[in-house]
This record gives structure tokens, sequence and C-alpha cells, in this order.
């Protein structure tokens, strides 16, 4: 009796286990994904959630297999959930069986777009008003496949598989090797096709800062030009800021003030306090984020001469001056005071981004040029504000 028990007890545990593995593998077949990870420069983060306010979970190393069990869009991009409060970007992840894409790739009859920007790197649009980025960035050589086109006001704009968008003048249809290409040095100038009206305000492009106009990884907005023979407004800008001698902050403010009202209808790149030196602790913050130039970009990256990201340049810069500061942009916009991009001092954090919801951030280190940590396949760099990547905003913490 107690043997034909067992036998009923048993067969009763097989069943219950087979109908949970049948269950998981529905869920499988509906659900999941395989994916492998690309990105070979470094460690992918993977977050505890794709909205704003994450953190770190855990690392993945080049071409660790995953299982990609749900997907979610959040600010035009796509994200990858690998398991509970994990997330990962799926810009750095290929989905689906490795070695069965090459073949879906060979057969696949599609146009297709490569990246022929080549000092920096291609910004891929929410829309077609370049107001939004999705997150994903082609650098130099890079081939996407599209699925839609559009020619609007003289441009025409090219839209991937991952539904962003990107303007014809930073791409090459159909020649993914770039045969016969002469590659795009100055970034060129893109007329943003407004959602509803289109208004007359004309910003010159930024042909002076020409060697640093690569977008951060994570939303740059191109001039918004009506007129690619527009002159750069620095070859009208009034010569007060460059021929008068450093004067007290007061002085210098109301130059900026001046200068700015003055170039109002050539451009809205605010010429900030050029003149004005760092105080001591902002010039220590500079000193230490300046030391970090050439340590590659590793998203969620804090190690000093290994690999930061943009928030973690700022955080390791300000700790060298004694301010402790929070680990993201969103949580290192409440560490100061707002101030406007028309009087920046040396050490002040710059934003990009709506408050609240910022993709990046930088040191703000006089004459018109910050340092920052751009984006994955760069390092920690200086570049100067220009039309072409503006800064939504400031907060000066010193």
């Amino acid at each position: 009796m107690k043997k034909q028990k067992m036998t009923y007890l048993s067969s009763g545990m097989v069943g219950l286990a087979g109908l949970v593995l049948m269950g998981l593998q529905t869920n499988d077949a509906q659900a999941a994904t395989n994916g492998t990870v690309n990105y070979a420069d470094g460690a992918t983060t993977v977050w505890t959630s794709p909205e704003v306010g994450q953190k770190p979970a855990r690392y993945l190393a080049t071409n660790q297999q995953v299982t990609i069990q749900d997907t979610k869009q959040v600010y035009g991009q796509t994200w990858y959930k690998l398991g509970n409060d994990e997330w990962v970007s799926s810009q750095f992840i290929t989905a689906g069986d490795a070695t069965a894409q090459p073949t879906a790739t060979t057969t696949a009859v599609k146009n297709t777009v490569t990246a022929n920007f080549q000092s920096g790197a291609t910004t891929v649009w929410a829309d077609t008003t370049a107001a939004q980025p999705t997150g994903e960035y082609l650098t130099y050589g890079t081939t996407k496949n599209i699925i839609d086109q559009k020619d609007l006001n003289g441009t025409t704009w090219y839209q991937l598989e991952s539904k962003g968008w990107v303007p014809a003048s930073y791409v090459v249809l159909n020649n993914p090797n770039l045969d016969g290409v002469t590659p795009i040095t100055n970034a060129p100038a893109v007329t943003p096709v407004a959602a509803t009206t289109t208004t007359t305000e004309v910003q010159a492009p930024a042909t002076t800062q020409a060697t640093t106009p690569a977008p951060a990884a994570e939303t740059p907005a191109p001039a918004a030009t009506t007129e690619s023979t527009t002159p750069a407004a620095t070859t009208s800008t009034p010569a007060a800021t460059t021929t008068q001698p450093a004067q007290t902050q007061t002085t210098t403010t109301t130059q900026s003030s001046q200068q700015t009202t003055q170039a109002a209808t050539t451009q809205q790149a605010p010429q900030t306090n050029t003149t004005t030196q760092a105080s001591g602790n902002a010039q220590t913050v500079i000193n230490a984020a300046l030391s970090q130039i050439g340590t590659p970009y590793v998203w969620g990256g804090s190690t000093p001469g290994v690999g930061l990201d943009c928030s973690g340049l700022v955080q390791y810069a300000y700790a060298q001056a004694g301010v402790s500061l929070g680990r993201v942009t969103t949580a290192q916009e409440g560490a100061g005071q707002r101030v406007s991009l028309d009087n920046l001092q040396p050490g002040d954090i710059l934003f990009w981004g709506g408050a609240g919801a910022s993709y990046h951030d930088a040191i703000y280190i006089g004459g018109g040029q910050y340092v920052h940590a751009p984006q994955p396949g760069e390092s920690v760099k200086t570049a100067s504000i220009s039309s072409y990547f503006m800064p939504s905003f400031a907060v000066r913490v010193l």
C-alpha cells in the first residue's frame, strides 16, 4: 500500500512539473529571444530600469549570450529585459540566433544606409523634427537597413528598422563599403521638419566647430537652418569680448548680455564669460576632469583611467574638490543652483535634455568649451558649445 501511494504521489509530481514546464516553454516561445552582446570596447552595463533614475545591476562581456524576455520603448529607444530589474539598451545586443543571423542577412534584400560622418557619430532621431534623439548613434562605416524614406523641405530622411530617422547628408545609400565615397569631416547642416508649422528663425551652422561635432550617447540638436549659405555667426559677433581686458564679474556679465542682444538675429549659441577665471575649488574640478582626457567611454563606468561615462566623469571630478554628487545626470541636476547659459562660469555643469530627464552632462571649462565623456567608441575629450549640440541648461555647484 505504501509503495502504491508513493507511485501515485510521484506520478502527481511529475504531472505538475510537466504542466509547469509546458507553461514555461509556451512563454519562451512567445516572448523569449536569444541575444549576443555586440559592444567590443568595454563592458556593457545592465541597468535596474530603462527609466530615469536607474542604477547599474551587473555587467556583460563582449559576445556573451543572453535571453531577451521582453522589450520596451523609452524615449524612442528600444530596451531589452534580461531578467527581474535587468534592462539593456538594444544597441548593445544583437537579437536572434547568432549562427542563423548571417544566412538571414545574406538572403534578405533590403535597402541600406551607411554612416559617412568620420569626425563623430551620426545621431538617430525620433522623427524628422530632429528635436529628440533615440539614444542610438551610428559610427563611421556602420550600415543599417531602412524601411522608409521621406523628402521634406529639400532634405531626404531615411527611417531605420529601429524606427529612428537619419538625414541623407550623413549617410550613403546602398553602398556598405563606401566604395568611391569621400568621408564627411565637417558636420552638414540639417533642416529640421517641424511637426506643425515652420518658424522663420535662422541659426547659423557652427562651421568653426566642425572638428568637435560628435553627439553624446544619450540628445544633440543640429542647427535649425533654412539656408546652407548663412555665414557663421562667429564672423559677425561683436568683438567686445575679445578686445576688452578682463573685468570684474559684474562687467563681464554686462558684456555678455550686450553681446547676446547684438547677436540674437544670427546665432543662439551664447558667447559666455570667456574671460572669467575659475575659483580654487572650480579649478580643482576642471583639472580633475581634464586629467581623464583619453579615458575610454564605458556606459555606467566610474573608474578613472579605465572607463567613465558622462555622469561618472562629473561625479569623479567634483569628488576631487570634496563635493559628493549623485551617480546619474538626473541626480546631479539638483546639486546646485540653475544658471543661465549666458552667464556660465568655469566649473558649472552643463546638461542636455529636459529637467528631470537629462541624458548627458559635462563640465564647463571656460572660453566656450567643456570637457565630457561623449559616447561608446570615444574617449573623454574637450568640445566647444555650438548650435549643433547646444546644452539645455546649466547648474552651478561651487
